[in-house]
């Protein structure tokens, strides 16, 4: 059971065709590990590694969890006739390159990116500045905002990675 295993020590890079269902519980277990993998190359759903890239510019919750560590890339394609029994999703190879925890200050400043990407993403519909008040003060988050040109009416899908980092 790749969720109740431990990754192995030293440096290693994750290869597997993963079960579909727990993706994101997997791409988060080792992009958090303390040892981390280089790199994984990984065999997903393709809708799910279409989503991870973002390559339409609109961000989740899974997109920004796995690109806060490193660089998806769709390396290509599969068809669902290539498998039998045939499944009823298509398939994408998705590697994650340049792995790392660069992008936080400790393990408190990673929490609070969690933390405040979990909170903007509660409600879809809602603007970002809205869903945050459950982690700051309406009056701390309309400075932050207008400090750094965040419009207030934005919406978490389309806030790129560094302003996350920068509200965490």
């Amino acid at each position: 059971d790749v969720l109740a295993t431990d990754p192995p020590k030293g440096k290693y890079k994750l290869i597997a065709n993963i079960p579909y269902y727990i993706t994101g519980a997997i791409l988060s277990k080792y992009l958090t590990a303390e040892n981390y993998p280089e790199s994984m190359v990984v065999l997903v759903q393709k809708e799910v590694a279409e989503r991870i890239v973002a390559r339409d510019g609109k961000h989740s919750l899974l997109s920004l969890s796995v690109h806060v560590y490193g660089t998806p890339k769709i390396v290509y394609r599969v068809s669902k006739g290539s498998f039998y029994p045939i499944p009823s999703v298509d398939s994408a190879v998705l590697a994650i390159t340049d792995i790392s925890h660069k992008n936080f200050k400790d393990k408190k400043h990673e929490e609070m990116f969690f933390k405040v990407l979990h909170s903007g993403f509660a409600h879809k519909r809602k603007f970002l500045i809205r869903n945050l008040e459950t982690v700051a003060q309406k009056e701390v988050l309309e400075k932050t905002f207008d400090e750094n040109k965040i419009p207030r009416n934005v919406r978490s899908e389309d806030v790129t990675l560094p302003v996350w980092l920068l509200l965490a």
